[in-house]
């Protein structure tokens, strides 16, 4: 003999009828006769943010139209203006007809270009900084990574950047 059980009921949400949903309890909503898990929905809902924000890499940077490989350069660039080389993989030949493009200063959307001459050679002017930067050649990997500009380095500092032919 059980004497003052007491039983908890959950409490249930009645939602409106034009609704998807028919009820919802402990969690789970029915509907049309499936129990729906809200866990697996938003796990759906952050990868497909993640992915969106791994396309985000590039910003607004030019995009070549057979660019498939984007190569992130860990390390900063730290130099007193924006200048450097590019060569092409075997570090000794130089890259003409490249695009380097840096956006910045800071969250700014601003935009610079220069393209490599025959030497490989480029430079932008640009203020004091930091910047985000890519390298775009047609059948070639792009490369990204973060410029910093002081005039506290030294003038002898050039960013250097290989390219590696595309997949």
């Amino acid at each position: 003999m059980i004497e003052n059980e007491i039983v908890q009921k959950q409490p249930q949400l009645r939602l409106p009828h034009f609704s998807p949903f028919v009820e919802r309890e402990a969690g789970i909503f029915q509907m049309r006769n499936r129990f729906v898990r809200i866990a697996p929905i938003l796990a759906c809902i952050l990868a497909a943010a993640t992915f969106a924000t791994a396309q985000d890499v590039v910003g607004d940077f030019t995009k070549s139209p057979n660019e498939h490989i984007i190569n992130e350069i860990d390390r900063p660039f730290m130099v007193s203006s924006v200048k450097g080389y590019l060569f092409f993989d075997d570090n000794k030949t130089p890259a003409p007809k490249v695009l380097f493009e840096i956006q910045g200063p800071g969250n700014s959307k601003k935009i610079r270009k220069a393209t490599t001459d025959d030497s490989g050679r480029f430079s932008i002017r640009a203020p004091e900084g930091t910047y985000r930067f890519k390298t775009t050649l047609m059948s070639f990997q792009s490369e990204v990574g973060t410029v910093i500009v002081s005039k506290k380095y030294p003038k002898t500092n050039v960013i250097t950047i290989t390219t590696r032919p595309g997949v």
